[in-house]
């Protein structure tokens, strides 16, 4: 460890920020994956740190509330004793930050005096503690006005992984600190956002990079809409690239604290941090995918609706309880036992169902056919929601390119979490597929999702979502495509471009939409014409 700190500080005396990155990555690469995991610890390449330094900072003093080893706060001190500043007056009154790490908080330290030529001891703005919870009071010398920019790098902490999730102890804390923006979803990073508007002064700025489910996933409104309050959003950076290690897809919001929902949003990407356009400003906490869509080429689209599918069906979607429900209920099938079909997401595309003919995963086992045995299904809610599921139906996929859905006419199939069921009468069930695999419907969602899912370009849709997607106009042209996308489940696997591309027209034209762009996208990202020329 020694080395390491002697490396931050020779890092720092050459004001090498990608010598200073490589400590970093070595020090990560040091704990074991479980612990990176568990702590949300990845590190910034020194590129993205210093390009977006040079972008946000524009005075002091600075804060990074989870500096890790320090690369944003020299980057942040590099930029203002550019202006003639001497360094140890920077250092030593202008850069502030806070890591739980006490050897992070280390690195930083060494890592600033070596760049300020002082003695570690002076560099008294850097501690260890939770910027989190300890706010503002971690830097008493700082007037109440604020910092003149908050950067950084916070722990991403998402609620769905257990060794990532908050105790119920850790959230008591939190909502005791941020009160209703912290819920059963809410990431740690999104928190810092909170946070460092709070450390703002009026017209300072902040960027801290965030997983891009920031960007649209519903748990993050309450998160979006505090932003807007008392800032405006003046650039969001997205990027494509995978420039991290942890393989989580990231963006970071540039939030100015003054008020002004009308200037347009700029537009960077990738680890070159690259101007790429503008967008309208976001307003409250709906989505901000649609910043994002354009980056990932998804079309706009305008359709002209009447009605919505929730007009039309209930839509509903499955909980945990009612996956861990079937995982003792679920076997291979077989002709001497009864069983009926389950579903997962991967056995779901567009107008037809894979069961048989792909494998499938289910609670960590590989099935060939995997079927329920409905008498081994012991929770009686599981067993009530599984018994309420019999009846005619679509299940739409997750984390898909384009909406996927399939029809389950007989009510047969099991649909395991997390699986969106679409339950409407009999008669509209081949209209509501049609409109379900409509080009324009799937461009809508994409916008909305954009940077909710696994990776980007892949859609993370609510039942909420698919409930609120509108109907076409065109009464006619609807119901030639419902005629349409039955045939085409008819032949299933062996549908052809043709066909969905037929669909794809006759559907645009139903919601009086210009076909050519948003059915090329459609058809490039299709799953049943991946790899074809048919």
């Amino acid at each position: 460890m020694e080395d390491l700190l002697d490396a931050a500080r020779a890092a720092g005396d050459a004001a090498d920020l990608g010598g200073l990155g490589d400590v970093g990555r070595v020090y990560e690469e040091g704990m074991s994956l479980e612990n990176r995991r568990g702590k949300g610890v990845f590190y910034t390449p020194a590129e993205v740190a210093s390009k977006l330094v040079s972008y946000v900072v524009k005075r002091g003093p600075v804060a990074d509330p989870a500096c890790g080893a320090g690369v944003f706060l020299l980057a942040a001190g590099m930029a203002l004793a550019s202006g003639g500043v001497d360094r140890k007056v920077v250092v030593t009154t202008q850069l502030f930050g806070a890591d739980i790490d006490p050897f992070a908080v280390a690195l930083t330290r060494h890592a600033l005096a070596g760049w300020a030529d002082i003695e570690v001891s002076e560099v008294t703005g850097v501690v260890e503690a939770d910027a989190l919870v300890g706010r503002r009071g971690l830097w008493p010398n700082i007037s109440e006005e604020g910092f003149g920019a908050v950067v950084g790098n916070p722990p991403f902490l998402g609620q769905l992984r257990r060794n990532t999730a908050f105790t119920r102890e850790q959230r008591e804390v939190l909502r005791n600190c941020y009160g209703r923006l912290v819920g059963a979803y809410t990431d740690a990073a999104w928190l810092f956002l909170i946070h460092g508007l709070d450390l703002l002064a009026p017209g300072g700025r902040m960027c801290l990079i965030q997983p891009q489910s920031v960007l649209a996933a519903s748990g993050g409104a309450l998160v979006r809409s505090r932003l807007l309050e008392d800032a405006r959003l003046e650039a969001l950076w997205f990027d494509r690239s995978g420039v991290f290690s942890a393989q989580v897809p990231v963006c970071a919001p540039v939030v100015v604290r003054e008020p002004d929902s009308h200037a347009k949003v700029n537009l960077l990407v990738d680890g070159s941090v690259t101007p790429a356009g503008t967008a309208p400003p976001p307003s409250g906490g709906e989505s901000w995918g649609y910043l994002a869509a354009p980056l990932l080429g998804i079309p706009t689209v305008s359709p002209v609706a009447n009605g919505c599918v929730g007009d039309l069906a209930t839509v509903t979607a499955g909980f945990r309880q009612h996956f861990y429900g079937l995982v003792n209920a679920v076997r291979e099938s077989d002709p001497d036992q009864s069983g009926r079909p389950l579903a997962t997401t991967r056995l779901v595309d567009p107008l037809h169902f894979r069961w048989g003919s792909s494998p499938a995963r289910f609670s960590g086992k590989r099935w060939l056919r995997p079927v329920v045995d409905i008498k081994e299904v012991t929770d009686p809610e599981v067993a009530r929601w599984v018994a309420e599921r019999e009846r005619p139906k679509l299940l739409v996929a997750t984390q898909t390119r384009v909406l996927e859905a399939m029809v389950d006419e007989t009510g047969d199939v099991i649909p395991v979490t997390p699986l969106i069921v679409v339950e409407p009468q009999l008669q509209e069930i081949w209209r509501l597929a049609a409109v379900l695999c409509a080009p324009p419907i799937s461009a809508l969602a994409a916008v909305a999702s954009a940077g909710a899912g696994r990776s980007p370009g892949r859609m993370r849709v609510s039942a909420g979502q698919v409930a609120a997607l509108p109907l076409p106009v065109d009464q006619i042209l609807w119901e030639q495509g419902a005629s349409v996308a039955r045939e085409i489940s008819k032949v299933g696997a062996r549908s052809t471009k043709q066909d969905w591309g037929y669909l794809g027209e006759i559907m645009c034209c139903a919601y009086e939409i210009e076909p050519r762009d948003v059915l090329d996208w459609w058809l490039s990202a299709h799953p049943a014409l991946q790899g074809r020329n048919n």
